[in-house]
């Protein structure tokens, strides 16, 4: 059995965050608020998650002398959503912000399922050789297995049909047949591939990962999906899915977090100057830096005015443009500045010191 870091570690960090997701269902069908569900995974696991990123970029001065491109260019990216407003500003249209909250709520689902590749990638790498054949078809499965679910929810729910561009009378008939040829087509293939495993006679580390991502964001998207929008005065997309919300990002969440931690606490075991190696030296101060993310988090959400139960603005603004819109340039903006870094700064193949840190070479 080839673990990424140890049976113990992989099961509590790279598996354990499922667990955490179907409590969130299980504490909401018991009668927890939405509301607090929604914000205590925001601040307690979203927020730290992003900082993360931080303890081994920003607060480390090797990271600045090698990475400096890669980190001012990460700042810029919250430069996009002023660069959309003033376009809708000139054209007199909403729809160029329109189209980058679209696309940041795209590349949101994008990078989650990256990292699941990338999860894919460790194990295979813990694995020694894995048959070109092998690769191929854990790699389509996963892929499959999670855009499937994504396009089905977004075609099939009415609400997340309400965000894309509607399509001719004529064709509707062709949407629904795919939405049934994308369920019964997943479902078909995560049988056949679950047959397959179990005639093999062993389920590995990696195989495991793959059943279990695939099926729990089936599960989510097919099923869970079906009861939003839980939140009953919900105001728009922002609102309509909190359940959703939580559910699929905190196993993402959950994983990020151990796997920074696991790297970080090999690369800064060298006592040496600077705040990452201070925020490193214990698994408890690494959470901790984290978890002073929050307030800062916390700030954002509430300045977009579309997150319920905490709305510090709404209304007002800068001429035409809301503080709402202001609001959600800086809470895309540092979301797509961590899907950017986290492009840079995990490439196994490409960086050999990380190889080393990740007790891969």
């Amino acid at each position: 059995m080839s673990w990424i870091v140890s049976r113990e570690f992989d099961l509590a960090w790279f598996f354990g965050g499922s667990l955490l997701s179907l409590a969130a269902l299980a504490l909401f069908g018991a009668g927890v608020p939405i509301l607090i569900l929604w914000w205590v995974w925001l601040l307690v696991f979203d927020g730290p998650h992003i900082a993360a990123a931080f303890t081994r970029t920003y607060l480390d001065p090797d990271e600045w002398r090698q990475r400096r491109g890669v980190l001012v260019r990460g700042l810029a990216v919250f430069a996009l959503g002023p660069a959309a407003i003033v376009a809708g500003l000139v054209l007199g249209s909403d729809l160029p912000f329109q189209l980058f909250l679209g696309g940041a709520t795209l590349y949101a689902w994008y990078h989650i399922v990256r990292q699941h590749y990338g999860f894919l990638a460790l194990y295979r790498a813990r694995d020694g050789a894995v048959p070109p054949l092998e690769r191929r078809l854990e790699t389509l499965f996963l892929y499959i297995g999670l855009w499937a679910p994504y396009v089905a929810f977004v075609l099939g729910h009415p609400r997340a049909r309400r965000l894309v561009p509607p399509i001719p009378e004529a064709l509707r008939v062709v949407e629904a047949a795919l939405g049934v040829v994308i369920v019964v087509g997943w479902l078909v293939m995560l049988g056949l591939f679950g047959a397959r495993t179990i005639a093999r006679g062993q389920v590995s580390p990696r195989t495991a990962y793959l059943l279990l991502t695939v099926a729990l964001y089936g599960a989510i998207y097919f099923v869970i999906a079906r009861l939003e929008p839980v939140y009953g005065t919900s105001r728009g997309p922002d609102e309509d899915f909190l359940l959703l919300s939580v559910m699929i990002t905190v196993f993402h969440n959950v994983q990020y977090l151990g796997l920074v931690w696991f790297h970080n606490r090999n690369r800064y075991a060298e006592p040496r100057a600077g705040p990452a190696w201070w925020v490193n030296q214990s698994l408890a101060r690494f959470l901790g830096a984290c978890a002073l993310f929050a307030p800062v988090y916390w700030l954002l959400a509430c300045w977009t005015d579309v997150f319920p139960g905490c709305r510090i603005f709404d209304g007002g603004g800068l001429g035409s443009v809301t503080a709402g819109q202001i609001g959600l340039c800086l809470w895309w903006g540092l979301a797509l500045q961590h899907y950017y870094l986290d492009q840079k700064i995990w490439r196994v193949s490409r960086d050999s010191a990380l190889k080393r840190h990740l007790r891969l070479a």
